[in-house]
């Protein structure tokens, strides 16, 4: 009968501690990959959210139906405005306990004439309370083009 030495035993604990270790590392990316990809996903939505409100808004109309933005009057008037989101996308003016998402509504000066598109950044960063002139990573960014004439 044959059995194994203490040196293969050994050998073999050896390969079974690094292949251990490097899936425990792997986990470690493979969940901070996943979070990214949720608050990703989430934002993403909330900036559909509101490029579908702010294109839905009557050209009659000077503020959002559903987010309560102020919209200018023209395309040449630069105007900004913040909404804070929690994880379930309901909005507030203002940063509450459970906000996650800060939300930067530009409207940028587009120079043309009357019959021009209204431009609209929507700038969406987190958490809420960092300083979204510091935020690289953590944001999801999209322009809009309201026909407002």
């Amino acid at each position: 009968m044959r059995a194994f030495s203490l040196v293969e035993v050994t050998l073999a604990l050896g390969l079974a501690a690094i292949a251990l270790i490097s899936i425990f590392g792997l986990l470690v990316t493979g969940t901070q990959t996943h979070h990214t990809s949720v608050e990703q996903s989430s934002s993403s939505a909330i900036l559909t959210a509101v490029a579908a409100d702010l294109r839905a808004t009557p050209k009659t109309s000077s503020t959002s139906t559903q987010f309560g933005i102020a919209i200018p009057a023209d395309g040449n008037t630069a105007a900004t405005s913040t909404l804070y989101f929690d994880s379930l996308g309901k909005a507030s003016t203002s940063p509450v306990a459970d906000s996650r998402y800060q939300l930067t509504i530009t409207f940028v000066p587009n120079g043309g004439g009357t019959r021009t598109a209204t431009f609209v950044d929507l700038r969406m960063t987190w958490p809420a309370a960092a300083n979204p002139a510091n935020v690289n990573t953590s944001a999801a960014e999209t322009l809009v083009a309201l026909d407002r004439h």
